[in-house]
C-alpha cells in the first residue's frame, strides 16, 4: 500500500499519513491534496511519500483514510520552500501546518480559486470583407442604436485591417454609450460573437523603459565593494545615510542578477514603501518586476504566486515580509532595505518569524546573496557587521553631495512655561512652518498616534471609559465620534457627557487627527492631509496620498511612522516631531535604538532635493544624549552606548531571547500556570529565566496575559534550550490545573 504524509494548515504537531486509494497515481512531493479530517475535508500539502508500509513515519491519529482528490498537475510547493518551511518551524516553536497556513494565499489552501473573465466581443467569422456586411448596414437604419454601436465596433476592433482584435465589451458599452441588450441582439442575429477569455489579475504597468541612472563615484564604490563581500561573506550590510541613494545601488546589483538570468526578492517593510518603488523600478525592469504584498486580494496573490512558479515572467519581486515565502526557483539576490524594521517581524498568529533572518536562510540554501540596507541598521545587524560575520559597505554623504538636514531641538518645559505654546505646537515651530510655506514648501508632521487623542476623562469625577474586552482606555476619534479600542477593535459611538456623573469629557494625549485639527486652525489656507491607518486602509489609499503629495497638492503631511521610512519627495523641507520624548518612555529595552532609528528616518524626508532641509524635535528634555546623536547623525557614537549597555544588561546581540506569553480566561488557571511554568525552567535555567511579568496591558480580548522571559549566551546551543523549553511547557500544560492553558513560544522578541 502506498501512503504519503501530508501537512495541514492547522496548529497540530505531527503530520498525518493518509493512503493513496487504488487505481491513483501516488501524488508527487509539493502537489495539494484533499483529505479528509475529521468530519470535515481539507486541503494540505504532500510532505513526503511512502512505497510500502514498512516505510511509513508520520504518525497516525486516526484510522488510515484515503486522499480523496490530487488538485495539481504539478508541485505548488517546491522542495527547498519545504526545507524552509521545516527550518521555520524548528526554530520559531511552531508547527508545519502553521507555517504552511501563512506561506500559501488563503485560496489555494480554500481550494476555490476561480479564473478571472472578461467577455471579448469580435465580428461573426461569416463575415471576410466589409461589402458583405452592407446589407447589414441597410437593414440597421430602423435599428439606429444596433447600427450605433456596431460602427463603434468596427472602429475599435480594426475588423478588416492586418491585425483584427476582439473588443472588451466593458469598453464598447462604454465607448458606444448603448446598453448590454443592443449588444446581445447584435449577437442573436449573428452578426457579432461573444467569447469568455481569461485574463490576469496582476497590476500591468504600461511604462517605457529607460536605463538606470549612472551611479555616482560613492555608489560605484559601495557597489564595488558590495561585489567583493559577496565573494567572502554572502551577505552585506549597505549603512548608507539617508537620500545618500541606496536604491540606484540595488537598481545596478538587480541588472547584475538578470543579466545572470536569477532572480531577486526585492524586501521592504510597510506597503507605502511600495507606490514610489514600483515606479521606479517599473521604468528600470518594465515586465520583470512583480509586486506582492497583503493589500493584493486572495485572487491577485494566487496568480502572482502561480506566474512565478510557472511562466517566471516576473524576475524581480517587490514584496512586504510574505515575500520569503514565494516559490524562487533561480535566486540570486535578496535585498531587505530598512532592514531594521520592525514590520519585517511578524507578531501574531505564528509563525513569529523575522523576515530578514528567513531570507538569510533561505538565501544560503539558494546559494543567494543578501543586500541589508538601511541609514539607521539594527544593532544586531551592526554587530555582525563589525564583527566580520556579515561584510560592511557605508556611504557616508548623501546624494549630489546635499547636506543632511540640520536638526533643532525646542524645550516643551520652556515654551509652556512662556505660555508660548499653541495647543501642542510651539511658538518657534509654527514660526519655521509659516516661513517655509511662504516659500512654497512642503512640510511633514510626523506623531506616532492614531486618533484624536489616547483617552478621554470626565473633568468632574474622573471617569475614563476603558474596553470591556481589553485592559485599556479607549482612543477617541472625533471624526467618526467614536471610541475605538486599538487592540482588539471593539468601537462604541463616544458619548456626550459622563455615563457616571454627566459631566463634560477631557481629552487627554493627541493623536494625528487632533493634529490635523490644530494645523488647520493654525494655517487655515493650507492645504492638509493625513497618513494613518484609518486614512489607509482601502487598497489604493496609500498609493493616492502619496501621489498626491508628490505632486504638491498637499502642503502638509500628518502622519504615523508610515511617513517615516524611504519616501522621497522633492519639496519637503521642513520635519516636525510634535513630542519625541514619548518614543522612549516604553519599557523595552529596544525603546531607544527605535526612537533613534524612527527619528533620523522621518529626519531625512526633509531635503533631499535642493538647500539643507530642517527638523524641529519638540521635548520635555532636550538635553537627553539621544538627541545629540541626532543631531550630529552619528550613528557610530550612538551603537558603541547601546552595545555597552546591552553586553551590562545580557540582552542582543550577547543573548538570544525567548519569551513565552501564557494566556487564559481564567486569571486563577492562567496564574498556576504561569507559576508553575516559571519555577520549572528557574530549576534549569537559573538566572537566565525570569519569574512571572505582568505586561503593561494584561488582558486582551478577555483573555489574561502573562510573559516569562528566557536569555541564552550566544556561545550556547540556542536549539538545545529550545527543546528544554518545549518540554517543560508541555508538561506543565499537562497539568489538571493549567489544562487548557495557551502558551506562544517567541523567538527572537521585537
Amino acid at each position: 500500500m502506498v501512503t504519503v504524509d501530508v501537512i495541514l494548515p492547522l496548529a497540530i504537531a505531527d503530520i498525518y499519513t493518509y493512503s493513496v486509494p487504488e487505481g491513483m497515481l501516488c501524488p508527487p512531493v509539493g502537489v495539494r491534496v484533499l483529505v479528509p479530517l475529521a468530519r470535515k475535508t481539507i486541503t494540505g500539502v504532500v510532505y513526503r511519500q511512502h512505497l510500502d508500509d514498512s516505510t511509513a513515519s508520520g504518525q497516525i491519529h486516526v484510522a488510515l483514510r484515503d486522499i480523496i482528490e490530487v488538485l495539481d498537475e504539478q508541485p505548488i510547493v517546491l522542495p527547498s520552500q519545504l526545507s524552509l518551511w521545516r527550518w521555520m518551524a524548528d526554530y520559531y516553536l511552531c508547527t508545519l501546518g502553521e507555517v504552511m497556513a501563512a506561506a500559501l494565499p488563503a485560496r489555494l489552501l480554500d481550494n476555490d480559486y476561480i479564473a478571472r473573465t472578461e467577455v471579448y466581443i469580435s465580428l461573426h467569422p461569416r463575415f471576410t470583407d466589409v461589402e458583405q456586411l452592407q446589407p447589414i448596414f441597410n437593414s440597421l437604419h430602423r435599428a439606429p442604436k444596433q447600427l450605433k454601436l456596431l460602427e463603434y465596433f468596427l472602429d475599435l476592433s480594426d475588423a478588416f485591417d492586418n491585425a483584427p482584435h476582439p473588443v472588451d465589451q466593458r469598453q464598447l458599452i462604454e465607448q458606444s454609450g448603448e446598453s448590454t441588450a443592443v449588444l446581445r441582439t447584435l449577437i442573436e442575429k449573428n452578426i457579432l460573437c461573444a467569447s469568455h477569455e481569461v485574463v490576469s489579475r496582476i497590476p500591468s504597468y504600461d511604462t517605457d523603459i529607460e536605463s538606470a541612472h549612472p551611479l555616482t563615484p560613492q555608489q560605484q564604490r559601495a557597489a564595488e565593494e558590495i561585489d567583493t563581500g559577496f565573494a567572502d561573506a554572502k551577505v552585506c550590510l549597505l549603512h548608507g545615510v539617508t537620500s545618500s541613494g541606496k536604491t540606484e545601488v540595488y537598481i545596478h546589483l538587480i541588472r547584475q542578477m538578470l543579466d545572470q538570468g536569477k532572480q531577486v526578492l526585492y524586501l521592504v517593510p510597510e506597503i507605502a514603501l511600495t507606490t514610489q518603488l514600483t515606479d521606479r523600478l517599473k521604468r528600470v525592469f518594465g515586465k520583470q518586476l512583480g509586486v506582492y504584498h497583503s493589500r493584493f486580494s486572495d485572487m491577485e496573490r494566487v496568480e502572482i504566486y502561480k506566474d512565478l512558479l510557472t511562466s517566471q515572467e516576473a524576475k524581480v519581486i517587490l514584496s512586504a515580509r510574505s515575500g520569503v515565502f514565494l516559490p524562487f526557483s533561480h535566486l540570486g539576490l535578496v535585498i531587505v532595505d530598512e532592514e531594521h524594521d520592525s514590520s519585517y517581524k511578524q507578531q501574531d498568529p505564528a509563525p513569529r518569524y523575522h523576515a530578514r533572518s528567513v531570507a538569510v536562510v533561505m538565501a544560503k540554501a539558494a546559494a543567494a546573496n543578501v543586500l541589508l540596507g538601511t541609514a539607521t541598521p539594527a544593532i544586531e545587524t551592526y554587530y555582525n557587521a563589525k564583527n566580520s560575520k556579515y561584510r560592511l559597505v557605508e556611504m557616508h554623504e548623501r546624494y549630489a553631495g546635499l547636506s543632511l538636514p540640520h536638526i533643532t531641538m525646542v524645550d516643551l518645559k520652556q515654551q509652556y512655561h512662556r505660555k508660548e505654546m499653541y495647543e501642542h505646537f510651539s511658538d518657534p515651530l509654527v514660526e519655521r512652518m509659516r516661513e517655509q510655506l511662504a516659500l512654497g514648501k512642503q512640510i511633514i508632521i510626523f506623531q506616532n498616534r492614531r486618533g484624536y487623542a489616547p483617552y478621554i476623562s470626565c473633568r468632574h469625577c474622573g471617569f475614563v471609559p476603558k474596553c470591556g474586552n481589553c485592559d485599556v482606555s479607549l482612543t477617541y476619534h472625533k471624526r467618526a465620534r467614536s471610541l475605538v479600542c486599538h487592540y482588539c477593535g471593539h468601537t462604541i459611538s463616544a458619548p456626550d457627557c459622563c455615563p457616571n456623573c454627566g459631566g463634560e469629557w477631557h481629552e487627554f494625549g493627541v493623536g494625528t487627527e487632533r493634529v490635523e485639527d490644530e494645523v488647520i486652525g493654525i494655517f487655515p489656507g493650507a492645504r492638509v492631509a493625513r497618513m494613518d491607518l484609518d486614512t489607509t486602509r482601502n487598497k489604493k489609499s496609500h498609493q493616492r496620498l502619496i501621489n498626491t503629495f508628490a505632486r504638491h497638492e498637499v502642503d502638509i503631511l500628518i502622519g504615523t511612522q508610515m511617513v517615516t521610512k524611504g519616501l522621497h519627495f522633492n519639496d519637503v523641507s521642513l520635519v516636525a516631531v510634535l513630542n519625541a520624548d514619548t518614543m522612549m518612555q516604553s519599557p523595552d529595552f529596544r525603546s531607544y535604538e527605535r526612537a533613534f532609528q524612527m527619528l533620523e528616518q522621518v529626519a531625512g524626508r526633509a531635503g533631499r532635493t535642493g538647500a539643507q532641509g530642517e527638523v524641529v524635535i519638540q521635548s520635555f528634555q532636550p538635553d537627553n544624549p539621544l538627541y545629540t546623536y541626532l543631531q550630529n547623525h552619528d550613528y557610530s557614537v550612538f551603537y558603541a552606548e547601546q552595545v555597552k549597555e546591552r553586553r551590562m544588561f545580557r540582552f542582543p546581540p550577547f543573548y538570544r531571547l525567548i519569551v513565552l506569553t501564557l494566556k487564559h480566561r481564567d486569571y486563577s488557571r492562567l496564574d498556576t500556570a504561569a507559576r508553575e511554568l516559571s519555577q520549572r525552567l528557574q530549576a534549569v535555567f537559573g538566572n537566565r529565566c525570569s519569574g512571572v511579568i505582568i505586561p503593561s496591558v494584561s488582558r486582551v480580548q478577555n483573555m489574561h496575559i502573562r510573559t516569562i522571559r528566557l536569555r541564552v549566551e550566544t556561545a550556547a546551543s540556542f536549539a538545545q534550550a529550545k527543546s528544554l523549553v518545549m518540554q517543560h511547557v508541555q508538561l506543565v500544560q499537562s497539568l489538571p490545573n493549567c489544562k487548557g492553558v495557551i502558551v506562544q513560544p517567541d523567538v527572537d522578541p521585537m
